[in-house]
């Protein structure tokens, strides 16, 4: 199949099976003498190929993603993200004073061509040889640049979330939970795509988190475990995800005050993890999730008066991470080892300093 880029629409040449019968030096010839474009195959002017991926010219120098809603610094014209420019009154490349931003919808265009063209998960494929003509409503992926299931958008929206754009993320999020959704019509609820839709709206809820609408949050969460539910549960990446969605909920149930819902979703979080332990008992890290969920549930449970329910699940925690042997190697596990246990024995000693005379 020959590329084709989003950027560049050719002609398909009258004769293009002959001239690729005769061989790249009549091919060659072919463009030196009559300098007919449309006999070479048309490639992207912004250098978005397999050999030379680059996106520099779509990107924004502060967040390191690519565009959203592009803006221009007048007057010096440098461009950036409209919601990262915001927060600068100089501008961070040449330090000229701004003294107004503008929307470049030109740029955006072109972003979002990119996007269409490059970075979407459908893909259709165009076959040349038999001239298949694909229908304007038909998306296609165009195969100078592959980019599986949304990966590189989800790197994207990652970055822009590390620099406060989350507006940015978010977009680049749902356009992958819009792809993966169209795909789950198609093929059914496969664990791939459900593993993928419940990660990435796991990421839509921590966008809204971090703009405060914990319902918006929740939304997104309760969706994502409904879909990790319906998957295998050996999968450790999987059941990770999943006890993590179910975690979030309870913190912002319990920033919300509804301490019984919290300890609702806690423990379920909980129960997923120690059927992951019985599983994979060899993986530290699984043990680790569990003593984490064991002193979410007693927090709760302190908290609602059951102290004695709360100790003792503090205590189970305890012992399980006393008796945690981490290899040298596995230095960060180790540091988180010793900040929860730390945690719990605060915990038990501040309750053992308030009983004592």
């Amino acid at each position: 199949m020959t590329p084709v880029c989003p950027f560049v629409k050719a002609a398909r040449h009258p004769d293009a099976q002959s001239l690729k019968k005769h061989g790249a030096d009549h091919e060659a010839k072919g463009r030196k003498d009559s300098g007919d474009s449309a006999t070479i195959s048309p490639k992207c002017p912004f250098g978005f190929d397999s050999q030379s991926f680059k996106i520099g010219p779509l990107s924004c120098v502060i967040c390191q993603a690519l565009l959203f809603e592009s803006s221009k610094c007048v007057p010096c014209s440098h461009l950036y993200c409209k919601a990262c420019i915001s927060r600068f009154k100089d501008c961070p490349l040449c330090g000229a004073d701004i003294e107004k931003i503008e929307a470049d919808t030109n740029l955006q265009s072109m972003v979002d061509r990119f996007i269409e063209g490059h970075a979407r998960i459908k893909r259709s494929h165009v076959n040349t040889d038999n001239e298949e003509v694909v229908s304007d409503n038909k998306k296609v992926i165009y195969e100078d640049v592959s980019l599986e299931r949304g990966a590189f958008l989800v790197q994207q929206a990652m970055r822009a979330f590390r620099a406060q754009n989350i507006e940015s993320a978010k977009s680049r999020l749902s356009i992958c939970a819009e792809d993966i959704r169209d795909q789950l019509e198609g093929k059914g609820n496969t664990p791939e795509l459900c593993s993928q839709l419940g990660a990435v709206l796991g990421m839509l809820g921590d966008c809204c988190r971090a703009e405060g609408d914990a319902a918006g949050a929740i939304k997104y969460f309760e969706e994502s475990v409904e879909f990790l539910m319906k998957l295998p549960t050996d999968d450790l990446e999987i059941t990770h995800t999943l006890s993590v969605s179910l975690n979030k909920i309870g913190d912002l149930k319990y920033y919300d005050g509804d301490l019984q819902a919290a300890r609702s979703y806690y423990f379920r979080s909980l129960g997923v993890r120690r059927d992951a332990v019985k599983n994979r008992s060899d993986v530290p890290s699984q043990v680790l999730d569990v003593a984490v969920s064991l002193a979410k549930v007693a927090d709760v449970d302190r908290n609602l008066g059951n102290e004695n329910v709360a100790v003792d699940g503090f205590q189970e925690a305890i012992n399980m991470l006393d008796s945690l042997t981490l290899k040298s190697e596995e230095a960060s596990l180790e540091q988180r080892r010793l900040s929860v246990l730390e945690f719990l024995k605060n915990q038990l000693e501040d309750k053992q300093s308030e009983q004592a005379p």
